[in-house]
């Protein structure tokens, strides 16, 4: 019998609570210290025993569902696979140029004179135009002094005058390059409306591929996961819930929402098919277009197929998105005859064309003619970070200044292999053309390119022709093991710092105390820095320490620059470890758009005509083959709608957000123990998809494609729609063998998933657009341990 996901989950439950951080029987309770600290999963008190050691996280008051999965913190702080020493590539620092052996050979322990030393002759030695700073997002450390992406800025911009950046993100690259031309604004990280005036007001609630539960458990800052009391409010209110996804999230089954089984990358097709009915049927909102839109004219003719030949019907789209047209038609009639809010996501525009999807939603919207009404319109961040808070409205402290980098060439976020691959190449993008830089050295601090960039073969083929690859790490990831220089870096909890949370309340500050002293030799990235920029010179050294003597000195100067001096003078914040603003009672009443609806003339939005673009001259003008100026339905090149391709891979492959960890963190702890399959990432396919392959639940089975292939345990469920798998992203990369193109023996995703950019227009991932196929073991194939958890061989250690 199939193991049903509630089942799953029910018994991961009773997993998590079964584990303790237990003390020994002569452990001291008068020794034991609290340190104030905050982190991605949450702010929490750590208990510190008179050796030093950390027995336990108490969650802060501002955690209002404190979630198992901070405890893992301990664990990762301690474990096995930390960096513990300087260590450099044995053929690099031996001087041999042997680029093919990254990820093959053993390091070396070096000191941290001789490790400082061969950097600061490494970046000497390259231009900064040659220097890619893949020292990509927030998501390594929360802290504002501490964001290894800030503090690697700043040394690149203060000492080297720049390097190369990049231009956009993974998980919004086509949004971010389409939204604010769109609707004034980027929407996908704006402030949603107030939870009280969704449970108010709205009657509909569609989560549009948006599972508003799982996400909301971390946060960009500080995680207070405000949205899961709201979640609970939702379930036992009066409102219709409907999950339009491939997938029955977590969110749904909460919700018990109506579950639209979705085609795969069909969104836009079928809300073409919703447009096209709405319109035909007269039951749009003529008005709300009239008054609050533009371009709708010209958007009709491809509508109604006077352009192209093909009118978008209701039956039309049916064929394509796999939903009958009398339900396409029902949801039409639904939508306009109640309050209803559109909760986009992130997923869909992780997709070929996915500049399409946002805007086919707001488009969708404004024919509903609800947009600015408590409770109506849309959404694209219900599912991040608890953005349906109210706000403070108070000034917090900000980061570390980076500078101004005169180098002045950004790479698209997800076109880095390509880049690597094709120095002097030429693409279009964003309306121009970009010429890919030559990159000779590759440095990366805090993040895990070989963790969220598509395509993982292929970038691991790029990174054997670089010249130098520098990496920043507290752990020997996958990434590090790709490295010729490996800094060994603090972890969150021995550096001291200053954060605040929720990125959307913004109604706390927290005091990041260093809860531990380094372990073993690591050093703060701020402090790495710092000793390459002495090496430069003093007067390159004063530019990036910017005249500060330490780090608290840094701290201290965010805080007093912000509202929080008002309220608390520092010494006693850091004492404390808090600071909390109250949060304003009209902040409760917000709704989005709603001024804009009040008052479109003096409220306009920052767009061509300030009003919604339906159609946009200026997209149109591009004149590109793949972007047109209104929303438009273009076949993916991979989806079960291509019927050669999916004779021979019969699987969409979609890689959501892990349930248990941030992308990859977490992923060499014990969390891996909730969930894992015989130690393998889950693979959750279709009961009756699992029955005709003869996979049982449990199992380990190979999925595979043209460009790569893993490992991964078969979670069989009812929960997934027929001819669609899904592989959570963030599992470590672990090739079985030194060769080329190995399998990926632990179910890293990205080995499947491709690395063609979503148009030329904005040249974003298209992850999501993947198909596979499944293979059951053979009872006599050996399956070999996994080791992505393994430090490299270390000379010396």
């Amino acid at each position: 019998m199939a193991i049903s996901r509630r089942t799953f989950l029910k018994g991961s439950a009773i997993t998590a609570s079964a584990i303790t951080c237990p003390l020994s029987a002569d452990t001291n309770f008068y020794d034991i210290k609290q340190i104030p600290h905050a982190t991605h999963f949450g702010a929490f008190t750590a208990e510190v025993n008179s050796e030093g050691k950390i027995i336990n996280l108490i969650p802060h008051e501002s955690d209002k569902n404190p979630s198992v999965i901070t405890k893992a913190i301990i664990d990762r702080t301690y474990s096995d696979t930390r960096v513990k020493y300087p260590s450099v590539r044995k053929s690099f620092l031996e001087g041999k140029n042997r680029p093919d052996l990254r990820g093959r050979e053993p390091f070396v322990r070096v000191s941290w004179d001789v490790v400082l030393d061969l950097l600061y002759k490494k970046l000497k030695a390259t231009k900064p135009e040659n220097i890619f700073n893949a020292s990509y997002g927030g998501w390594g450390h929360v802290g504002l002094l501490h964001n290894c992406n800030a503090v690697a800025g700043r040394f690149f911009n203060t000492v080297l005058g720049g390097a190369i950046g990049t231009d956009g993100e993974y998980s919004n690259g086509a949004a971010g390059k389409v939204n604010t031309a769109i609707a004034g604004d980027l929407e996908v990280y704006s402030l949603q409306t107030n939870y009280e005036q969704m449970i108010k007001n709205c009657e509909v609630y569609v989560m549009w591929g948006c599972d508003i539960y799982k996400d909301n458990q971390i946060d960009f800052k500080v995680a207070n996961r405000e949205n899961d009391g709201w979640l609970k409010k939702y379930a036992a209110s009066n409102i219709k819930f409907i999950n339009i996804d491939p997938q029955y999230t977590k969110a749904a089954e909460i919700t018990k929402a109506e579950w639209i089984k979705i085609v795969p990358n069909t969104d836009v097709a079928m809300i073409l098919g919703m447009c096209h009915y709405l319109y035909t049927s007269g039951k749009y909102d003529k008005e709300f277009i009239a008054k609050y839109t533009d371009g709708f004219d010209k958007f009709l003719p491809y509508l109604l197929g006077k352009t192209d030949g093909v009118e978008k019907t209701p039956e039309w789209a049916a064929k394509i998105c796999g939903i009958d047209a009398i339900k396409i038609k029902e949801l039409c009639d639904l939508f306009v005859s109640k309050r209803t809010f559109l909760a986009g996501n992130w997923a869909n525009q992780r997709a070929h064309h996915g500049e399409q999807a946002d805007w086919a939603i707001i488009t969708l919207a404004c024919m509903i003619g609800q947009v600015g009404l408590a409770g109506g319109g849309f959404g694209f961040s219900m599912h991040y970070c608890s953005a349906g808070g109210a706000f403070s409205g108070a000034l917090l402290p900000v980061g570390l200044p980076q500078g101004k980098n005169s180098v002045n060439i950004n790479i698209p976020a997800s076109r880095v292999s390509e880049a690597i691959l094709n120095p002097n190449k030429t693409i279009n993008f964003k309306g121009k053309t970009f010429t890919y830089p030559e990159i000779k050295m590759f440095y990366v601090a805090g993040a895990s390119v070989l963790g969220h960039h598509p395509n993982t073969n292929e970038l691991i083929h790029a990174l054997r022709q670089l010249e130098t690859i520098v990496v920043h790490e507290p752990w020997w990831t996958p990434m590090a093991k790709m490295a010729d220089i490996v800094i060994p870096a603090t972890t969150t909890l021995e550096r001291d710092d200053i954060s605040f949370g929720g990125s959307y309340s913004q109604d706390w500050v927290y005091a990041m105390k260093k809860v531990i002293e380094p372990v073993y030799e690591s050093r703060n990235d701020y402090d790495v820095f710092y000793e390459l920029a002495k090496r430069f010179g003093e007067r390159e050294l004063a530019k990036f320490s910017g005249g500060k003597k330490d780090h608290l000195e840094w701290i201290r100067s965010f805080y007093e620059k912000s509202d929080c001096i008002n309220e608390m003078e520092f010494d006693e914040f850091w004492e404390k470890g808090s600071l909390h603003f109250e949060i304003p009672k009209e902040a409760y009443e917000f709704v989005r758009h709603a001024d804009f609806r009040k008052d479109p003339v003096n409220n306009k939005l920052a767009t061509e005509s300030g009003k919604f673009q339906i159609y946009s001259q200026k997209f149109a003008d591009y004149n590109l083959p793949d972007f047109k100026g209104h929303i438009t339905w273009f076949e993916p090149a991979e989806y079960l709608g291509n019927q050669e391709l999916s004779k021979k891979y019969p699987f969409h492959l979609l890689s959501p957000h892990p349930r248990y960890r941030i992308h990859s963190q977490l992923d060499n702890t014990w969390v891996r123990e909730l969930y894992k399959i015989q130690g393998r990432e889950p693979v959750v396919i279709n009961t009756e998809d699992a029955k005709k392959l003869g996979i049982k639940h449990g199992e380990v089975v190979e999925v595979y494609n043209n460009r790569g292939r893993l490992l991964a345990g078969a979670f069989v469920s009812d929960d997934i729609r027929s001819g669609v798998v899904a592989i959570q992203e963030g599992a470590w990369y672990d090739p079985e063998d030194d060769k080329d193109n190995a399998r990926c023996n632990q179910g890293h995703v990205n080995v499947l998933t491709s690395s063609r950019p979503t148009s030329q227009m904005a040249q974003a991932t298209s992850v999501n657009t993947c198909l596979v196929a499944i293979r059951k073991l053979d009872k006599n194939e050996a399956v070999k341990p996994y080791k992505n958890t393994t430090p490299p061989t270390i000379i010396g250690a």
